[in-house]
């Protein structure tokens, strides 16, 4: 195993006769090399403990996010209702007054 200008692990691998061209063929259908094809599918089947601790993080934060949100929805829905309730009271006054004023001749 060598290690390139670009600071990155080169490795040689035999293949199984086959795969090399599966290989390309997936690559091809991503618009990407085959090398970046291999890694992109190693980093799938061996991840990074670090990335994945920070995408647990991440999780946490929606959580949390969504949380918050749930709370406004919530004072949202209870500012709506006492609102609906206020225009409710609003209207039994103005029919009580309209019944009042229906039986009573004009002067």
């Amino acid at each position: 195993m060598g290690v390139n200008r670009t600071n990155t692990e080169q490795f040689q691998l035999r293949l199984p006769p086959g795969l090399r061209d599966r290989i390309k063929a997936a690559a091809d259908r991503k618009g990407r090399s085959t090398n970046a094809e291999i890694v992109a599918t190693l980093e799938d089947a061996y991840p990074d403990p670090h990335a994945l601790l920070d995408e647990l993080s991440f999780i946490d934060e929606i959580d949390e996010i969504q949380a918050k949100l749930e709370r406004i929805r919530a004072l949202r829905l209870a500012e709506a209702i006492e609102r609906g309730k206020l225009i409710k009271e609003d209207i039994e006054r103005i029919i009580d007054e309209a019944d009042g004023t229906v039986g009573k001749p004009k002067k």
